[in-house]
């Protein structure tokens, strides 16, 4: 934790009133949890600020939005986005670079200032004060230490949003970045009132009958390839002819680890605009944020992400080449390691 680093951000906070706050385009738990919790903070004392991002919220988190502080948009040419006020300050969350936060860039003032908070190794320290740590499990935990430096009071609103940001973006506690640090936070987070089960139910255990139908699908199409690679598929029909929103398939590429030998697994998503998006995530033996770096995307070791222009098909044969050349490479340390 760098504190002089938090306070630094904290004193640019108190210095301005009209504020922004983004993440990345399409935002998953961590991103929608972590605004949600600076917002609050925001408003508690005194400032103005709006929520905005590229892409709708899944269904899964609307109950942690209930007063539906986030604006939505889809962006696009023939789409303006418009706040009520002109910021001073935007904060952007999740953002390695600040194309990631999609059409939302463009609404940010070039006389505003940024502040940029992460935890993704490749981020590209574009705001006047960077506080990235790659160490952290979530942004929530970047959250949760700005405001214990802000000497700020939790309570069940803002405790329950920085649990299911750790939440979510450890997997349930499964990948590789958690840590003891971040379930130290998340049993302090219980003392203001937060229900593990409750949550858990809301975002697991809550899809409706068509998502479950389109899940069956996927997996009835599931591919597997020898090195113990496992690829799921959804494009654009199969969401129209199930009547689902793309928002709403979020976590459904963990199932393709739930094979016993998969190392690797990813879903690849067909966009309304053509572009093909990749989840990618892995077991613990295998990087898949360096396999996403090398597309253009970005993530962590065992959770990442990318999105192309190719096709489907096009894109799989690509990626199946360079999980192969990965893997290859892995054999290859180990045998030297025998030698």
């Amino acid at each position: 934790m760098e504190r002089k680093k938090i306070k630094k951000i904290l004193e640019l906070i108190h210095e301005k009133d009209n504020i922004l706050i983004t993440s990345h385009s399409d935002p998953d738990g961590d991103s929608i949890s972590s605004e949600l919790a600076l917002g609050y903070f925001l408003e508690k004392i005194g400032k103005r600020c709006e929520i905005l991002n590229q892409g709708e919220i899944s269904s899964r988190y609307l109950f942690l939005d209930k007063d539906r502080k986030i604006k939505c948009a889809s962006g696009g040419s023939n789409e303006l986005f418009s706040l009520d006020f002109k910021p001073d300050l935007a904060i952007l969350l999740e953002c390695s670079h600040l194309d990631r936060a999609g059409w939302v860039k463009i609404i940010i003032p070039k006389d505003s200032q940024i502040i940029n908070l992460d935890h993704h190794p490749d981020n590209t320290f574009y705001g006047e004060i960077n506080y990235v740590d790659p160490y952290a499990s979530a942004t929530g935990e970047i959250i949760y230490e700005i405001l214990k430096i802000a000497k700020f009071p939790l309570d069940s609103i803002v405790s329950t949003l920085l649990y299911v940001a750790i939440l979510t973006d450890t997997g349930r506690f499964r990948f590789s970045n958690t840590t003891s640090h971040c379930l130290k936070i998340c049993a302090e987070l219980l003392k203001f009132g937060v229900d593990p089960q409750f949550i858990t139910n809301q975002i697991y255990f809550n899809h409706s009958p068509n998502s479950l139908k389109i899940l069956g699908e996927t997996l009835r199409n599931l591919e597997l390839f020898p090195p113990g690679v496992c690829f799921l598929t959804i494009n654009q029909k199969m969401l129209k002819d199930f009547e689902v929103k793309s928002q709403d398939i979020e976590g459904f590429v963990d199932y393709s680890l739930f094979l016993y030998g998969v190392k690797i697994g990813a879903l690849f998503l067909e966009t309304q605009d053509g572009i093909t998006k990749v989840s990618l995530r892995s077991q613990n033996t295998v990087d898949v944020g360096v396999l996403a770096k090398s597309f253009g995307g970005g993530g962590h070791k065992n959770a990442a992400g990318l999105s192309s222009k190719d096709s489907i098909p096009v894109l799989k044969e690509k990626v199946i080449q360079a999980i192969l050349k990965i893997l290859r490479k892995k054999e290859v340390k180990k045998e030297e390691v025998r030698v």
